[in-house]
């Protein structure tokens, strides 16, 4: 497709970036395999598309591949974090432990798949509705709480067939799903299970500012502390989802607390005021003491893997201007980065709509840009609800 470089409006740059996913989601009916994540975010914003566009077929693509990922459902309710190319009917009880003993099976990515499965159940119809509900509600009832822990938190399932149940920060990714669950459903056992997963990540915050990363890999360690544009951007979700849904004031106040610190004493310093996006060839704490911790910003992760999750984080930043505190510095800084994404020229220099540039990040990309851009033009469009249907 044609894609216009000039400043967008934010309707217009959202209809471009929807028309380009479409122009992708052929490749994915052929891959032999890809990780869920990378389609399920792109799938967010064509939801988002379908709603503030009134185009229903964006809505009617995003439902045709969580169908795939539906029919991988495993019996237990859980889901691998790649595509499998087998639909589990077709699998054998030999197929399904060998799969347990070396398969991804894990929290973190499918606590994003399945929050967006959510956020496909409320643009959908009753029938489809009723089953993409029971597929969510069957993984959050069946196999997350196998990896819970009495302090609140959850470990990570299974990656590459190790069973990871110490605490993991990005299994965060569980809360989204638990708040979408609440709001879809009514039934507030799951918000609380969120609340207390937030509340222990809340409790362990280090005294420079910044939240500290319980990690599992290679083996459970929590003296490393959130420094990379990923790792913010999964925190962040969790914690605005839960303070959306939550009524608890004892937990929205510790969410506002904490974010307020980590804003300041942080997340403004890496987006300098006279600049249009985050500086990111200083992505980690290197302005930031932060005693013998270690910085997650400091793993070996490419530029393009960060860049990718940065796209999304303006329309979380956007979160507490709406809910918790309209600051003109945060303002300043969220409207010029809607623009930077508006303009599809400067978002490709993030892997955003870049397909031949950077094949393996644009995909995603696209996606959490698209969010920025969705909530340029509607900031509660994120929190659909059965009754805007």
């Amino acid at each position: 497709m044609k894609i216009r470089y000039e400043q967008l409006s934010p309707r217009d740059a959202l209809e471009t970036y929807c028309e380009w996913i479409l122009a992708q989601l052929p490749q994915y009916d052929v891959l032999p395999t890809f990780s869920w994540y990378r389609l399920f975010y792109p799938l967010r914003v064509l939801l988002l598309g379908a709603k503030l566009l009134g185009r229903p077929g964006y809505a009617e693509a995003a439902w045709r591949q969580m169908e795939r990922y539906l029919g991988e459902q495993l019996p237990n309710g859980a889901f691998t974090a790649n595509y499998r190319n087998q639909p589990t009917e077709q699998m054998s009880q030999t197929d399904l432990e060998e799969l347990f003993r070396t398969g991804n099976i894990n929290l973190a990515d499918n606590g994003s798949n399945v929050h967006a499965l959510l956020l496909g159940a409320a643009a959908a119809d009753p029938e489809r509705r009723g089953r993409f509900l029971a597929a969510a509600g069957k993984w959050l009832d069946c196999w997350v709480p196998v990896w819970s822990l009495p302090n609140g938190s959850y470990g990570n399932g299974i990656w590459a067939g190790q069973k990871l149940n110490a605490p993991y920060t990005m299994a965060i990714n569980v809360c989204s799903a638990f708040a979408e669950y609440t709001l879809l459903t009514g039934d507030r056992h799951y918000i609380r299970n969120a609340e207390r997963f937030v509340m222990f990540q809340c409790d362990h915050w280090h005294p420079c500012g910044v939240p500290i990363r319980f990690n599992l890999y290679p083996e459970p360690d929590a003296r490393t502390l959130v420094g990379d544009y990923c790792r913010i951007y999964y925190l962040l979700e969790g914690l605005i989802w839960t303070h959306y849904v939550s009524t608890d004031p004892a937990v929205r106040g510790r969410i506002e607390e904490r974010l307020t610190e980590w804003l300041e004493k942080d997340l403004l310093k890496r987006w300098p005021e006279n600049r249009n996006w985050f500086d990111m060839n200083r992505s980690t704490l290197r302005h930031i003491e932060h005693g013998d911790y270690g910085d997650s910003g400091n793993d070996i992760v490419g530029f393009y893997w960060q860049a990718a999750k940065c796209c999304g984080i303006p329309h979380l930043l956007k979160y507490y201007l709406e809910h918790i505190e309209d600051r003109a510095d945060l303002r300043l800084r969220i409207e010029r980065g809607e623009r930077f994404l508006c303009n599809p020229l400067n978002a490709r220099t993030l892997a955003v709509m870049a397909e031949e540039v950077e094949p393996v990040f644009c995909m995603q990309a696209t996606g959490f840009a698209g969010l920025t851009v969705a909530s340029a033009l509607d900031p509660e469009c994120i929190f659909p609800r059965l009754t805007e249907n």
